[in-house]
């Protein structure tokens, strides 16, 4: 089983640093124009089902990759951003950072010591949200040898395989946030999966 696994393109919120989470921002141009270049990129791989994020901004990545593929597209929330609650829209862009709380950018710098905002979600249940939701996918004998693609978010997807590989909370963003429209590739057999690679982008 191949797991395709790709971060949407940009939006207006990720260049202006604005707190993104479960607020539902569409792509930009730019954004659009990744997608489309990404979907350039994986345009000889056969998928067989495709899931999303039901926000707009990954919905509409998913689109764009799809293509002229006749596969429905499937919402879930495992796929969903974390929640930032009452912070969402605020700025962490130096010069502009608005955030009620001075120690926010934990979130980014020391995970382990991230307060989760009003409203919010912590990074202990994003990790465990996504998570169960590819293991879900992975541990089902009916998709073995199946192609898949999700389309999800920066802190989603570092969520997910964090919590894949067990690691705690301070570990979070190992690896880095991947960059829009980046594409990361699952293999998994029986359980058990490797990381074929990470954080690839096709433009």
């Amino acid at each position: 089983m191949d797991i395709y696994l790709i971060r949407h393109g940009e939006t207006d919120y990720n260049k202006k640093k604005r707190l993104q989470g479960v607020t539902d921002i569409p792509l930009n141009a730019q954004g659009i124009a990744l997608a489309e270049k990404t979907a350039a990129g994986l345009r000889d791989i056969s998928f067989d089902r495709i899931y999303t994020s039901p926000l707009i901004r990954a919905r509409r990545t998913a689109e764009i990759i799809r293509g002229n593929r006749e596969i429905e597209i499937v919402e879930t929330d495992g796929l969903k951003e974390i929640s930032f609650g009452d912070y969402e829209g605020l700025s962490v862009l130096d010069g502009h950072y608005n955030i009620p709380d001075p120690d926010f950018c934990d979130f980014f710098n020391r995970p382990e010591k991230y307060h989760t905002p009003p409203g919010g979600e912590s990074i202990e249940h994003l990790q465990k949200r996504t998570a169960a939701f590819i293991q879900g996918i992975m541990n089902d004998p009916a998709n073995e040898g199946l192609t898949f693609l999700m389309a999800s978010h920066g802190a989603a997807i570092r969520g997910m395989l964090s919590g894949l590989q067990g690691l705690p909370a301070a570990q979070l963003w190992n690896g880095g946030v991947h960059k829009n429209c980046a594409v990361t590739l699952l293999r998994a057999e029986r359980g058990s999966f490797e990381i074929v690679f990470e954080n690839k982008i096709y433009y």
